[in-house]
């Protein structure tokens, strides 16, 4: 064949495009894209019951062809044993059509819109002459740890990507994983740092500050992405794969200090985790109800102004933050930190508690104070252990 007459045959076929298939890789060898890159308003993330990898493929290919839209990406949810799909509708879609028509299809277990989550924080003031954070001993921790340090605990921290390098955290984060696949895990972020440093910074490196259970193990599971100055942001996706990866690992405690609209995905892996007995602590939010996780039955949700929550420090407290610097923070994603950290001291002293038994512990060890209820993690401690524990204030 001559180079002219091979090089019109390519120009012809490219021109007619590509043979359509999908690009679905099945369970063993999934599909990923980056989770920043899925929006409500185009993607919908759908569930088929698991299967083997050509029939995941013939599934991806069908729904594709059937309601013209695109396959985005695709991960395994073994821990409610189903496959994940994510799709594109095409710019010009109704998409609440497209739900309607979905969730009538056979082939389609669920299906819904990518939702959109955010980690809580508040103004950040870097005015030096704030006074001292006080956060520990508001909650009593000091007194606590004399019986608990949270050794032997680990804790999933679903946020940004955690510096592991930072002097305060140097030992305390057992491994990182990374559900948003944009290609930036390994640079630190500002509030997933911030969240490991009040759950688990160093107490014996003479150094910096003191974490809630100082020696609990941290293991980091980036869902959130951030830009500097900004909260963090995630997704269903993003958040879905994570979740999953604590379920299938049985990681004890799962502190989520974010929140956003109920998301029927999340709900079925939240439930999935509290069947296996992992406690999970979220944040409360901001606004006048709570937000999800934090409302659904079984969370514990943490933060001020709801009866719902327990209540723990959440402005203006000091924590780790990226290149070994410490920054004031504030947030019911704070909040959730401090009850975290509680929680892990009561399962270091208690490895037999149940995730209601630290609920109803921590909730019976909040006190009236002048300023308004207050966690006490010394008392909650003395509940559980049944320690003759002083609780006076260090």
């Amino acid at each position: 064949m001559t180079r002219s007459l091979l090089a019109l045959l390519l120009t012809l076929l490219s021109l007619l495009g590509p043979v359509p298939q999908s690009r679905a890789q099945g369970a063993d060898n999934p599909l990923l894209a980056p989770a920043e890159t899925m929006v409500s308003t185009t993607h919908l993330i759908l569930t088929v019951p698991m299967a083997n990898n050509d029939t995941l493929a013939t599934m991806a290919r069908t729904i594709e062809q059937r309601f013209g839209v695109t396959l985005a990406a695709e991960w395994p949810l073994r821990s409610i044993d189903v496959h994940c799909f994510v799709v594109r509708a095409a710019a010009n879609s109704n998409v609440d059509s497209l739900i309607t028509r979905m969730e009538g299809d056979t082939l389609i277990r669920t299906v819904q819109r990518i939702r959109d989550f955010q980690t809580y924080v508040a103004p950040h003031y870097s005015d030096p002459l704030l006074p001292a954070q006080t956060a520990l001993t508001e909650i009593n921790a000091m007194a606590a740890q004399r019986l608990s340090m949270g050794s032997g605990v680990k804790i999933g921290v679903v946020d940004s990507t955690i510096d592991r390098d930072h002097p305060d955290l140097l030992g305390r984060v057992d491994s990182l994983r990374d559900f948003v696949a944009d290609g930036r895990q390994e640079r630190a972020e500002a509030h997933g740092t911030a969240i490991a440093g009040i759950v688990a910074a160093d107490a014996e490196n003479a150094i910096g500050m003191v974490g809630v259970a100082p020696q609990a193990e941290l293991i980091g599971l980036r869902a959130c992405w951030q830009n500097t100055g900004e909260p963090g942001r995630c997704n269903s996706f993003s958040l879905a794969r994570a979740l999953n990866f604590a379920v299938l690992n049985d990681i004890p405690i799962i502190n989520m200090s974010l929140g956003g609209p109920p998301d029927p995905l999340l709900a079925e892996l939240v439930d999935a985790a509290i069947k296996k007995g992992i406690l999970i602590v979220a944040a409360r939010g901001e606004g006048e109800t709570a937000a999800f996780p934090a409302s659904m039955s079984g969370v514990i949700g943490a933060g001020l102004g709801d009866d719902h929550c327990i209540p723990a420090p959440s402005i203006d407290v000091i924590s780790t933050a990226p290149d070994k610097d410490y920054h004031y923070v504030s947030g019911s994603s704070v909040a959730t930190a401090h009850v975290t950290g509680v929680a892990a001291l009561l399962l270091s002293a208690r490895p037999d508690l149940k995730p209601k038994d630290i609920e109803r512990a921590l909730r019976e060890a909040v006190k009236q104070e002048s300023s308004g209820p207050m966690l006490d993690a010394c008392r909650a401690l003395r509940s559980v252990t049944d320690n003759t524990l002083d609780c006076s204030p260090s």
